[in-house]
């Protein structure tokens, strides 16, 4: 397992983080917020005033999260993250409860907001709870989220809110002690057609890792989906050299090849036929 952590360490070329909240004026982005939120189906969308933030690593402004809430669709409760990257406009609304893995869950409200990743942390992780119901129950829900340093913006990490909440946590204090114990690597695949974050939850010092997880979108129809996989090693049992990832999906399989660690392949196959295939690098 020590060359697939060092193979992230280098897609991950970010400086050691040391990430911090400061509360912030919902006011300056309410109409905008509003407005964009049109764009998601959403109606009458208004700030939780009271959890929005400004997001400052080591001084400097990362962004300002705004979470919002509306009526998605004339039908339930929708929730959402409103991110402006210099604190004065909103660049972007990144949808949550009641959309894609949270379809069919209707947002009431924000329990709490908290950094969970440490100080030193490759990667700032933002955890944010929410107050959701069905047709049957009303729960909390943890929503992570990761500063992408590239795009300057956040996304949602699909597999650590997934474990997260296969883990009942139900507080910050929770989630951040939860994630110092289940230490994850995590790199992105950003191609022309897709964008794929690849996330190894192995220890260092395994050689193959049978519990990776792949959380990736489609840039045109905008479907996402996350798969768990193992590493690609060959050359084994002498030295298993590491060469990449698999992941099945039914009679599709998903791979990520590389031979120099630089330019990396990602092939959809179902069966024996590859049925796309892009190149591009991690980072």
């Amino acid at each position: 397992m020590k060359r697939v952590l060092l193979s992230l360490a280098l897609f991950t070329n970010v400086a050691a983080a040391s990430p911090h909240l400061v509360a912030a004026d919902a006011d300056t982005f309410t109409p905008a917020l509003a407005e964009k939120a049109l764009s998601l189906d959403i109606a009458g969308a208004e700030p939780f005033g009271q959890q929005t933030f400004a997001v400052r690593d080591n001084g400097h402004l990362l962004g300002v999260m705004v979470p919002g809430k509306g009526l998605l669709r004339a039908d339930m409760n929708a929730c959402f993250i409103g991110w402006s990257r210099d604190g004065e406009s909103l660049a972007s609304l990144l949808p949550t409860i009641g959309f894609e893995r949270f379809n069919g869950e209707a947002c009431e409200d924000v329990k709490g907001v908290g950094v969970i990743s440490p100080p030193g942390d490759n990667e700032v992780k933002i955890a944010v709870i929410y107050t959701a119901t069905t047709l049957v129950e009303t729960s909390l829900v943890a929503v992570v989220l990761a500063y992408d340093p590239q795009s300057r913006s956040l996304v949602v990490d699909n597999a650590l809110s997934q474990r997260v909440n296969d883990a009942s946590m139900d507080s910050i204090a929770k989630i951040r002690r939860f994630y110092a114990g289940h230490p994850e690597n995590t790199a992105t695949f950003d191609s022309q057609k897709y964008t794929a974050r690849i996330t190894s939850w192995c220890e260092e010092g395994n050689v193959g890792c049978d519990d990776v997880t792949l959380d990736s979108k489609s840039k045109r129809s905008g479907k996402s989906i996350l798969l768990h996989g193992k590493t690609i090693n060959i050359n084994c049992p002498d030295v298993c050299n590491f060469r990449g990832y698999a992941f099945e999906n039914a009679d599709y399989t998903y791979t990520f090849i590389t031979n120099d660690f630089e330019r990396w392949t990602m092939n959809i196959t179902k069966g024996e036929q590859v049925i796309d295939s892009v190149e591009s690098t991690f980072h």
